[in-house]
């Protein structure tokens, strides 16, 4: 084993090792607010928002699946012949043949990825805003 792939089983367990915290716990997130002529606005943050964004890292999953269940890389003529070529199968070959042979697919699966991940941001970006309405609104009435 190299010094570098020991580096990448220890990124991805890292990765994997990350979780929202049970429970509810805050901290105050400052920030310089343009839109109010540059004063510093604070506001209570949960963890939970901070430890779930790196969570979606993990997607690096589905090319990993897609690598170790493609047919180059599990065909054994496949392999015989790219290894009389000298080609590295890595999921970076395996892509962009599968984008050759199925570009749709790969598309789709690509931006359906990218949509989770925006609307869940948007929410979480949101939240804090929704419960802000809620008490405004519980004062008017």
């Amino acid at each position: 084993m190299t010094w570098q792939r020991i580096a990448q089983i220890s990124l991805e367990l890292l990765i994997c090792a990350i979780h929202p915290i049970p429970g509810e716990y805050y901290f105050l997130w400052t920030t310089k607010l343009a839109n109010k002529g540059g004063d510093f606005g604070s506001t209570w943050v949960p963890y939970d928002v901070t430890l779930s964004l790196p969570m979606f890292f993990r997607l690096y999953l589905i090319c990993r699946v897609m690598l170790l269940h493609s047919k180059l890389f599990t065909d054994a003529s496949s392999r015989s012949i790219g290894a009389l070529n000298r080609i590295n199968f890595n999921t970076r070959f395996v892509l962009k043949t599968l984008m050759t042979i199925c570009p749709g697919t790969v598309l789709l699966v690509f931006m359906v990825s990218l949509w989770i991940i925006a609307s869940w941001t948007l929410r979480q970006c949101e939240r804090y805003w929704n419960g802000k309405l809620k008490k405004i609104r519980e004062k008017r009435f």
